[in-house]
Parts: structure tokens; sequence; C-alpha cells
């Protein structure tokens, strides 16, 4: 199973450090197939409000052509 998820910025305000950026993480869908997570992930991109990407099983994130850790 692979998961579509997304990424949003926030800013934080800390009393003593001031604005932070922080990310917040969701998971949009499931899919079966990796070629079909990709595809979502790229069309999700594509308009550009938040990143989204592709975790695996094991929570490897798919980037640039790799698995990550």
């Amino acid at each position: 199973m692979f998961r579509l998820m997304k990424s949003d910025k926030i800013t934080l305000d800390h009393t003593v450090e001031g604005h932070l950026s922080a990310y917040h993480q969701s998971e949009v869908r499931q899919f079966r197939t990796f070629r079909a997570a990709r595809a979502a992930s790229e069309v999700a991109n594509n308009d550009g409000t938040s990143r989204c990407y592709v975790l695996n099983a094991s929570g490897q994130e798919y980037y640039d052509g790799q698995w990550i850790d």
C-alpha cells in the first residue's frame, strides 16, 4: 500500500525565538500501486499550493526518483 501525503508549511510564534517554520503532514489517500500514487502526487504538485509526496509501507518517502528514509 502506498500513501499520498500532503505537507503544509505553518508558522509558529515562539515567545523567545520569534517566528518558527514547521510542517503539518496529512494523508490524502491510499493507493494499491506505486504508479497510481506517483501519478496522483504529480497532479497534486502541479497546482503549487502544497507539497505532496508518496510514502511506502516502510515509511520511506519517494523523492527525486529514489526512496529515502
